[in-house]
């Protein structure tokens, strides 16, 4: 068979994100992504909102367990991916499969299994890696869903905390293009273009309000803010453009990695930190400005001994 001329397509694939708190409708505006879609259901909540799907929807497994299991994950869309017409994955939700993970390696620290908390997270560490290469593989529309929740700091102030760590979201980051939250007033309910990877975000956006009670049309209505009328060139430069503010912490600690200057994303997370102690900035402005000097001379300086590592081999080889 003759290989086929590819052709651009309007907007890039929809690598989402999505993150709101529990009943806010996550689900409800998974369904209405494209379908053919295939549900990884560890909540075991998505036969609730069938209905609003616009076509078939397939389950991973029968078996409830699977769907919290990222080896048994990866294994059965290695199985059944290939011909398959899926045009969608949602993970729905990312919090029910990484949160046990996390409460094991605290018990195992607290219990004298491992001797360091660090030791004990790395079973997490290869679990959303394998997640993360399973589900992202396949060249279909992704969305995966995480929780917010409400808790306490160390000083009883109730913050908003999300249920997936900053190392997980800059790991995550790597492979979606849009991170979207839900946001909520007490008559409705609306998305909120986090960060974009290669379009408009935050601000230039606003909120966009749901006023169908269902999402209907919402997921087309994000792309066409996002990236309406940006030809592929401009979104090429917004990409590469170094970002006026992080909206994130995990957008910074990802676009560290991907430039190169870390060789995973946890030293990223650990020296973000530690610029953070350090400089204790008062915005996120003052943090972005920190950062990027901080990432750059890292850059810089692995350049400089690559340099000379290779003029050193140079002499040797000459003798």
């Amino acid at each position: 068979m003759a290989f086929r001329k590819m052709t651009p397509h309007q907007y890039p694939l929809r690598l989402w994100s999505l993150v709101g708190y529990p009943g806010s409708g996550k689900s409800s505006f998974a369904a209405q992504m494209k379908a053919p879609m295939l549900a990884i259901d560890a909540d075991h909540r998505f036969s609730e909102v069938l209905g609003l799907v616009e076509g078939d929807v397939y389950e991973l497994s029968e078996t409830r367990s699977d769907n919290v299991n990222p080896e048994m994950i990866r294994d059965l869309l290695n199985d059944n991916m290939p011909g398959s017409d899926v045009k969608t994955i949602v993970v729905d939700s990312l919090t029910a499969i990484i949160t046990p993970l996390v409460v094991q390696a605290i018990v195992d620290k607290d219990s004298g299994k491992r001797r360091n908390l660090m030791a004990s997270f790395r079973t997490k560490a290869l679990a959303m890696r394998t997640l993360q290469d399973a589900v992202s593989r396949w060249g279909s529309d992704v969305l995966w869903i995480y929780h917010l929740q409400n808790s306490r700091d160390g000083k009883a102030k109730e913050i908003q905390r999300k249920t997936i760590s900053q190392t997980e979201l800059a790991r995550l980051t790597r492979s979606i293009n849009l991170q979207l939250e839900i946001v909520q007033t007490e008559s409705r309910r609306g998305i909120k273009v986090v960060w974009a990877r290669r379009g408009r975000s935050g601000q230039e956006i606003g909120t966009l309000w749901d006023d169908t009670g269902c999402w209907r049309g919402m997921p087309e209505r994000i792309e066409e803010s996002v990236y309406g009328g940006l030809t592929p060139e401009e979104q090429r430069l917004l990409e590469q453009d170094t970002p006026t503010v992080f909206k994130s912490p995990e957008v910074a600690i990802s676009w560290a990695y991907e430039k190169g200057a870390f060789v995973n994303v946890e030293r990223a997370k650990s020296y973000y930190d530690k610029i953070k102690l350090e400089h204790n900035p008062k915005s996120a402005k003052e943090m972005r400005d920190h950062w990027i000097e901080a990432v750059e001379e890292r850059i810089k300086e692995a350049t400089k001994r690559a340099l000379d590592a290779v003029e050193d081999d140079g002499v040797a080889d000459s003798f």
